[in-house]
């Protein structure tokens, strides 16, 4: 699908209302497969390769800019005369945020394990430099070394006990990622590249799915949302939609039979 001159990678299932799904970094639309598959029989689901990751190549840095990705994202919204449920992850979050703030098309959003973005300029360019150091570091010594690296991180120490059959799906796509799309998505799409949007969400249209163990951004959660709105899952750190998929895929299909 072309969106504002840019190819994407789109899947279309299903009937009824339509149900956008956003994934990570280093996701791909292959993440929602088992939620797509719940609740394609009343949502028409739109599960995207965002710029730089899966089947949607990187685009030059200006054009791979948050606002850029946003103003595709609301060209496809616009595709469709109804209102949409928005659902991302992590990054996916972040952008999908960014579209509740942005897009009066979009009615209910669910962010999973993200954040409305940094509030210090001074620590959006400390993150922006980190990211631009873990960029190069992609680029000099390879995908799998810098997988490597990412899997060791704090916030994924629960995938660690993930059955070995799903760690090393969730690995192999990994490692079916372009180097070069990661990398810039880390330059451009970055946390420390995103204006913080806290003050111009409308709290009662989001609902924010969190888990327990995952202390940093369920810290964010309490700060930015209602507290009939968080959805803590018992189990599951900074990936609940991998660490505890049932339970993750229950709340929301509660979530969307609300709304």
């Amino acid at each position: 699908m072309k969106l504002r001159h840019q190819e994407y990678h789109v899947e279309i299932t299903g009937n009824g209302p339509p149900l956008l799904l956003l994934h990570g970094f280093t996701g791909s639309s292959a993440t929602w497969e088992l939620l797509k598959s719940r609740v394609q029989s009343d949502y028409t689901v739109y599960r995207i390769d965002l710029l730089g990751h899966g089947r949607t190549a990187a685009a030059p840095y200006q054009r791979m800019r948050l606002t850029e990705q946003v103003k595709d994202l609301r060209t496809l919204l616009a595709t469709r005369d109804e209102d949409w449920s928005v659902l991302g992850y992590s990054m996916g979050g972040r952008i999908a945020l960014l579209l509740a703030a942005t897009s009066k098309q979009v009615k209910q959003t669910i962010a999973v394990s993200t954040t409305p973005g940094i509030r210090s300029a001074h620590e959006r360019r400390l993150r922006r430099q980190t990211d631009r150091r873990l960029a190069n570091r992609l680029l000099t010594d390879g995908l799998t070394d810098f997988i490597d690296y990412w899997e060791s991180l704090p916030l994924f120490a629960s995938q660690r006990h993930l059955p070995a059959e799903v760690k090393e799906s969730i690995r192999r796509g990994r490692l079916a990622q372009s180097p070069e799309g990661l990398a810039a998505s880390l330059i451009a799409q970055g946390t420390g590249n995103m204006a913080p949007v806290w003050h111009l969400l409308d709290r009662s249209s989001i609902d924010w799915i969190v888990g327990t163990e995952d202390s940093k951004f369920k810290k964010i959660a309490v700060e930015a949302a209602l507290p009939e709105k968080i959805h803590l899952i018992e189990g599951a750190s900074h990936a609940p939609h991998i660490d505890q998929p049932e339970k993750f895929v229950t709340i929301v299909e509660k979530l969307l039979l609300i709304n």
